[in-house]
């Protein structure tokens, strides 16, 4: 039994490590039907180089699924700034208590265990804009794991992240 309960803990943890927040916003009168090309740029921020090419990667795979390609010639430009900063959250939701009582009376003692964790977050705005310079769709994601994730577990991250960011592409 107490392996089981080990097990369900462990799982429901593991399920709480990352949250992923997206935001999708477009131009109504363009036709997305048109574009086929692009390319990526992406602008320096506080993401590590690591974290940088998995993000390219990502991409490239995710709008090559959507039949589009990187080209030297594009139709769109999709300008990427990401951001990564790590935060402290502080939860009392896990509370202890014990209580006792005979003859339909009793008392009770509970009181709040106070965790603490740092997260990483990685916040990335992403827009789409024409060679004209007209801004067609943008999008934003934000990616929260812990510090420690291992590389295995951000890529998976980012990968998730990119696959809902671009779930609802091209828009009807």
């Amino acid at each position: 039994m107490k392996k089981f309960i080990l097990l369900s803990f462990s799982i429901l943890l593991l399920a709480a490590c990352s949250t992923q927040t997206v935001t999708v916003d477009y131009d109504r009168s363009q036709d997305f039907s048109q574009i086929k090309n692009y390319s990526v740029e992406l602008t320096s921020g506080s993401l590590g180089e690591l974290d940088e090419a998995r993000l390219k990667q990502s991409l490239n795979q995710e709008l090559a699924a959507k039949g589009l390609n990187e080209s030297g010639n594009p139709d769109v430009i999709i300008n990427v700034v990401p951001e990564e900063f790590i935060s402290e959250n502080q939860s009392s939701s896990v509370g202890v208590g014990m209580g006792g009582g005979s003859g339909g009376f009793g008392t009770s003692v509970g009181f709040g265990i106070p965790i603490n964790s740092e997260k990483l977050n990685q916040n990335y705005k992403v827009t789409m804009t024409t060679t004209e310079g007209n801004l067609v769709w943008e999008g934003r994601l934000d990616i929260q794991m812990p510090v420690n994730a291992s590389p295995e577990m951000r890529e998976a991250n980012i990968q998730k992240g990119v696959s809902k960011l671009f779930k609802k592409y091209p828009p009807k």
